[in-house]
Formats: structure tokens, C-alpha cells, sequence
């Protein structure tokens, strides 16, 4: 009998999430982003990041709205206080128009979007932000709630 460690729960957690105030612009898209610490030296090998939305409302037959936002490749060996930043836009923007969060030390950035063109907003206020393994499990999860826009 194989010796079974629930161990993948340990491996990575959701460590902040930033949305842009104006989330509109499409010049902020790498402002938004969501942030990924390693706890274990691992491979995070077609793990997740999904966003999740809830639609409570009597018209609509599915009551949930979900999306894939960034896989992580295979392999994706990553080492223990690893920060990944997975960044709503696009490696091409960071590249020739980087903004601050693009330039932020200490964290591997990873985007979302390969053109520019292909980037948008995904967070919302309310929306669910998971991150899943390779089969499916829930690793870990935060709602999206920034801060109100006249704060």
C-alpha cells in the first residue's frame, strides 16, 4: 500500500491580489495582478489560476461563471520563498512599456496575456480567486474585494 501525504495543500498559497483602481484602462492591465508564494520546494506542474464568479440572479441557468486564467507549464519546478506574480497583461507591454509592478524585485513575473492585444482585466469585486492543481483540488482561495474607489 502506497504511503499517501496530503502534502499538495502545503505547496503554494495565494499571497495578495492588486487591482487597479481604474480598472478600465487598458495601459494598467500588468497593474493587476495576483500573487503566489511557495511554501515547498516542488513542481507545480499544470497547477492554476482561476477566477471565479458568482451570478445569484433568477435569469441565469449556471449560476457560476469560471475561467482559466494562467497555467503553470510542465515542468514548473519551483524552490521554497518563491513569489510568483501572475501579472493580467502581457509580457510584451512589460517589455516596452513596464510600470512599476513589472519592475518589482524579489518575484518572478509571469503574464497572462502573450500579445498585448490578447491582455485584459480579469478581478472584480466579488469574484473568487483560486488556485487548483493539476487534478482539480481547490489549493487555495480569496475573494477579491478592493478597496472602494473613493477610499
Amino acid at each position: 500500500m502506497a504511503d499517501f501525504r496530503p502534502v499538495e495543500a502545503n505547496k503554494a498559497r495565494i499571497l495578495t491580489i492588486k487591482v487597479p483602481q481604474d480598472g478600465s484602462r487598458a495601459d494598467l492591465r500588468n497593474a493587476e495582478w495576483v500573487e503566489i508564494a511557495v511554501n515547498e520546494t516542488s513542481d507545480l506542474a499544470n497547477w492554476r489560476l482561476q477566477r471565479l464568479r458568482a451570478l445569484w440572479t433568477e435569469e441565469v441557468g449556471r449560476p457560476v461563471e469560471w475561467e482559466w486564467v494562467y497555467t503553470f507549464g510542465s515542468p514548473a519546478f519551483v524552490v521554497r520563498g518563491e513569489i510568483f506574480r501572475v501579472h493580467s497583461g502581457s509580457r510584451v507591454r512589460a517589455a516596452l512599456h513596464p510600470l512599476a509592478d513589472d519592475l518589482a524585485t524579489g518575484r518572478k513575473h509571469v503574464y497572462a496575456a502573450g500579445p498585448d492585444a490578447a491582455a485584459r482585466h480579469f478581478w472584480e469585486r466579488g469574484d473568487y480567486c483560486r488556485v487548483v492543481d493539476a487534478f482539480g483540488t481547490v489549493i487555495d482561495e480569496i475573494v477579491v474585494w478592493p478597496p472602494d474607489q473613493g477610499a
